[in-house]
């Protein structure tokens, strides 16, 4: 085979929506309605929803028409010297890389923003690709051929699209107080906070020449 080699293979694409379930302490007055002490909801204007029938989503909202890639391996660079007919190189040990669903990106807590930042570990978990991992490997052989002056070098690609999203769903504060602190009412479409993330879509293995896939 002439040229760049490439050995692709998709392994999953899309976007990882998940929710995760912690106690809630507060005390229901009915099913969508619930009384928060100020230690318990930090003064939050919307609390996410961690059980009961009441989950925090995380909501893709978009995903940006193009990828990047993230070289995840690199190998011995190989120089083909310029007075050379060419020079066949064959890549043929295994390799295998495990790398982040999602790497890079923010969150913030928008309405559920407290003094002491407590709903971030209640949200986080929910976001897309979070603590999640996937391998690039390289099993079969691959080889290229190098015109004179080339430099070949064996790598191993995530490709990656830049995602945004939302939280939807939560308790929101009212006006009202109650025996032990405020009322909060559940809304399941309430919009709260972002996160951005640098999903991973699919891997790209072989060799790169001058530096370029």
């Amino acid at each position: 085979m002439h040229g760049k080699a490439i050995g692709q293979r998709i392994l999953m694409g899309g976007a990882l929506v998940a929710a995760t379930a912690v106690c809630m302490t507060g005390t229901a007055n009915a099913a969508t309605t619930t009384c928060f002490s100020q230690s318990f909801s930090d003064g939050a204007k919307t609390v996410p929803g961690t059980g009961g029938g009441h989950v925090t989503r995380a909501i893709t909202l978009q995903r940006a028409n193009n990828t990047w890639d993230d070289w995840v391996y690199r190998g011995r660079k190989n120089v083909c010297a310029r007075d050379s007919n060419g020079c066949p190189y064959s890549w043929e040990d295994s390799v295998t890389k495990t790398v982040n669903w999602s790497v890079g990106g923010g969150t913030s807590l928008g309405n559920a923003s407290s003094p002491t930042g407590k709903w971030l570990n209640v949200v986080l978990p929910l976001t897309v690709g979070y603590q999640k991992t996937t391998e690039v490997s390289k099993s079969t052989t691959i080889g290229v051929n190098a015109k004179p002056g080339q430099t070949a070098q064996q790598v191993m690609i995530a490709v990656r699209r830049w995602t945004q999203g939302n939280y939807a769903g939560g308790w929101v504060r009212t006006n009202r107080g109650c025996q032990n602190g405020t009322t909060y009412e559940w809304n399941g479409n309430a919009r709260f906070g972002n996160w951005t993330r640098n999903v991973f879509v699919e891997d790209k293995v072989g060799w790169a020449l001058n530096g370029r896939i």
